[in-house]
């Protein structure tokens, strides 16, 4: 079923309402929806509303809202990505598969071995990856859209992991000992920690930024005996956790 997320709340005694601007020209133009047709609206307080289509014009569509849920598919925790700068469609595809795993933010990061240099934002990269943090979120049936937050740096983004994460991750391809599901077992679900993931760019994490991140409070882990690829890396941690707090 299509799926829209709003930035307002729909509150409870609320029958109908009006789609309006990109989202309308999205349900007329792109999907061509029609009249009888169903769609689920969810607003900012996470809930599902359930709506049927009354009427369909250029720039606003009305429908009237037939059962309302809280929407239930968010994960036991909320998972920031540190994602190293890679090239072409490889940040694409971590993007999109980190949305439908559960990441709550993703922020591309400038690594002392990334090949992408950080630019002025200028070049639209970041509102086409917020374009597809919102397409696999309508997808997967997310509660909310995933932030793609403007690149910073290596150091800069260490800082805000330690401040604002009950545990930060750096799996490292040089590491050996520590066991990411060793790590996993002492962390408490039931309290959506918040979980920071630090990933390499194609050339990897430099040994200098590991024993900084290490320095600073992040748990160097294996991610067992293959190297991953900088787009596989971060999914892979993601769907670990989901198995640790929902699957295990």
């Amino acid at each position: 079923m299509t799926r829209l997320f709003i930035d307002s709340r729909i509150e409870e005694t609320t029958s109908s309402w009006e789609i309006t601007g990109d989202e309308a020209r999205y349900l007329a133009d792109v999907l061509r929806m029609r009249p009888g047709e169903e769609l689920v609206l969810c607003d900012s307080a996470r809930i599902d509303h359930v709506c049927e289509i009354v009427s369909v014009a250029k720039a606003l569509v009305a429908v009237s809202i037939r059962d309302r849920h809280p929407n239930g598919n968010e994960p036991k925790f909320i998972a920031t990505v540190y994602q190293g700068l890679a090239k072409g469609e490889r940040m694409d595809l971590s993007i999109q598969k980190c949305v439908e795993l559960g990441v709550t933010r993703y922020v591309p990061t400038a690594c002392s071995r990334s090949i992408v240099k950080i630019k002025d934002g200028k070049d639209g990269k970041r509102d086409r990856w917020q374009t597809i943090a919102l397409e696999a979120a309508r997808q997967c049936g997310r509660g909310i859209v995933p932030k793609v937050d403007a690149p910073m740096s290596f150091a800069d983004a260490l800082k805000e992991a330690q401040a604002e994460h009950d545990l930060v991750l750096l799996p490292w391809e040089e590491e050996k000992d520590g066991k990411l599901g060793e790590v996993l077992e002492n962390v408490d679900f039931g309290a959506c920690p918040r979980i920071a993931v630090f990933i390499g760019p194609e050339g990897g994490i430099s040994e200098e930024e590991a024993k900084l991140a290490e320095s600073m409070g992040a748990k160097l882990v294996t991610l067992g005996k293959r190297i991953l690829r900088t787009e596989t890396a971060a999914p892979a941690v993601l769907a670990m956790l989901v198995f640790r707090s929902e699957l295990e």
